[in-house]
């Protein structure tokens, strides 16, 4: 079996109104820039040019709250569905953690990583692509070897689920016009 045929994509994920809701709260949102695990250089632009809005159950804005709420749902039911068609008898995952809006404005990139890692070990990673209204900013996985390149096709309302694994490398092209909103989440 190829590594390729773990990363899962579902299209129409969600109502297309609530993408439009979502969209509209990234919006108006406080975004942050994002950073990587390196304790030495955590806001290394040369890794990753992006900003984050994170989502959380337990912050003061009801209206985050919310969002959390319904994208975490969203999230296990995705997972629980890529276990029951990939045959994963012993997958397990303790929860969903770090919802997150990411922004990629003009020249917003991540280059090649994997998700799973000392600090945060990673099970699965999931992205709900919120718009298309821009150029660039592709998904891209390759082989662990640096073999192999693909990208997933730009289409609102699609999830992918993969493995966060060093199996599974990937990346975020450059964005080389308009703004890219997806939402990230990670099981542990």
């Amino acid at each position: 079996m190829e590594l390729k045929n773990f990363v899962t994509i579902y299209d129409n994920a969600l109502p297309v109104q609530l993408i439009g809701n979502i969209i509209r709260y990234a919006n108006k949102a406080d975004f942050k820039k994002a950073t990587i695990l390196d304790p030495n250089n955590p806001e290394n632009f040369n890794v990753r040019r992006t900003h984050t809005s994170c989502l959380t159950n337990t912050g003061s804005s009801m209206t985050n709250c919310h969002w959390h709420n319904i994208l975490y749902s969203f999230f296990k039911n995705g997972l629980d569905q890529y276990q029951k068609e990939n045959n994963l008898l012993d997958f397990r995952y303790n929860l969903i953690t770090d919802i997150e809006i990411l922004k990629y404005e003009e020249t917003g990139f991540y280059t090649w990583h994997t998700d799973h890692c000392t600090e945060i070990p990673r099970t699965m990673s999931c992205i709900l692509l919120l718009n298309n209204d821009y150029e660039g900013g592709n998904l891209c996985f390759r082989n662990p070897d640096g073999s192999g390149e693909w990208q997933v096709d730009v289409k609102p309302n699609r999830m992918i689920i993969w493995p966060s694994n060093f199996l599974y490398p990937h990346t975020v092209k450059p964005v080389t016009k308009g703004t890219r909103y997806s939402v990230v989440a990670w099981a542990v």
